[in-house]
């Protein structure tokens, strides 16, 4: 991204977070992948121009278990167009996607969208689909799961296990929606309020929750740069410290690519910490790791190693999710 695009999405997610409505993908207006529904399948209607002219859909796709079933595609011009056509990369990103999302996983997913990411620097997100966060949408940069070549250093894999690591910790078991922000007594995540023993919730109290006022007064990149550097021991990466969602995204994403356990005592292995002691986390983690290593389709970067675990942006992208207001 150029250095205006960086300042406005930084500025734009430090204001969401302030009014407990985090958005890691921040875009300028409402209009975004949840709002695909009233698209019909020719893909001949005009149904991109609703969308923020920095993310492009290209194709929608309902997800059946071990396939992905094509819902419509969207009208598209250009490059974008012979992307839509390639399903062959659409099938082999979604390949990987089940090499590390486990089937009765995967049933939180009830669809795949299928974008282009170059104008907003976004490698990925995750939208929930049904109120009370049951299923969720994946979204996936063809133009950047290509760059180099596919998965070019782990990153698309790195995006994907963060994507995931999002669905796990927002989803029904660990979030409820029914419940709103005056009424939460835990951590609001936006999306609803944290269950008690939700692993969000016990990175929020125990590595949030003392500096929360502080990080509400963040009103500028300069902030953001000034808080992260003075409590960057706390975090697995620079990205991390943009919001607690994030947070426990790159924490998931760093637990799973990391070879090795926890190291040191400080408060961002702390978190990792809290990975290792939940049972099903682990058991994650190891079928994930175990895939990969088999796989010939990928491998797994070495943690921090993507090209903005230690930025809050600029000319590279990003990995990160969209939360619907």
């Amino acid at each position: 991204m150029k250095d205006t695009r960086r300042w406005k999405y930084i500025v734009i997610l430090f204001l969401s977070v302030i009014t407990l409505t985090f958005q890691s993908c921040n875009k300028d207006d409402d209009a975004g992948p949840e709002e695909n529904s009233n698209v019909d399948n020719n893909g001949g209607d005009n149904e991109n121009e609703n969308q923020s002219e920095d993310l492009r859909n290209v194709t929608l796709y309902k997800v059946d278990g071990e396939n992905i079933v094509k819902e419509r595609d969207f009208s598209v011009t250009g490059q974008a167009l012979a992307l839509q056509k390639d399903t062959q990369k659409h099938q082999e990103i979604w390949n990987l996607v089940k090499d590390i999302i486990p089937l009765d996983y995967r049933s939180k997913m009830n669809e795949f969208m299928i974008y282009t990411g170059e104008k907003s620097g976004i490698a990925g997100y995750v939208v929930e689909r049904t109120p009370d966060l049951s299923k969720w949408q994946m979204g996936i940069a063809i133009d950047y799961a290509y760059e180099g070549g596919f998965n070019a250093g782990g990153e698309l894999a790195y995006t994907i296990v963060h994507e995931f690591g999002h669905i796990i910790t927002l989803d029904i078991k660990q979030v409820d929606s029914s419940i709103s922000s005056g009424n939460c007594k835990s951590f609001f995540t936006g999306e609803g309020c944290a269950r008690d023993d939700s692993n969000i919730n016990k990175i929020y109290q125990n590595h949030w929750a003392d500096i929360w006022t502080e990080f509400q007064d963040i009103n500028s990149e300069s902030d953001a740069q000034k808080f992260y550097d003075k409590y960057k021991e706390r975090y697995v990466t620079q990205y991390a410290s943009t919001n607690p969602g994030e947070d426990i995204a790159e924490v998931f994403a760093t637990f799973v690519t990391r070879a090795g356990g926890v190291n040191g005592d400080n408060g961002a292995e702390k978190k990792i910490q809290i990975m290792y002691d939940d049972g099903e986390m682990v058991k994650l983690r190891d079928y994930i790791r175990g895939n990969i290593s088999k796989s010939s389709r990928s491998f797994l970067p070495a943690p921090g190693t993507w090209k903005n675990a230690n930025t809050f942006g600029d000319k590279n992208k990003m990995h990160c999710s969209h939360h619907k207001n």
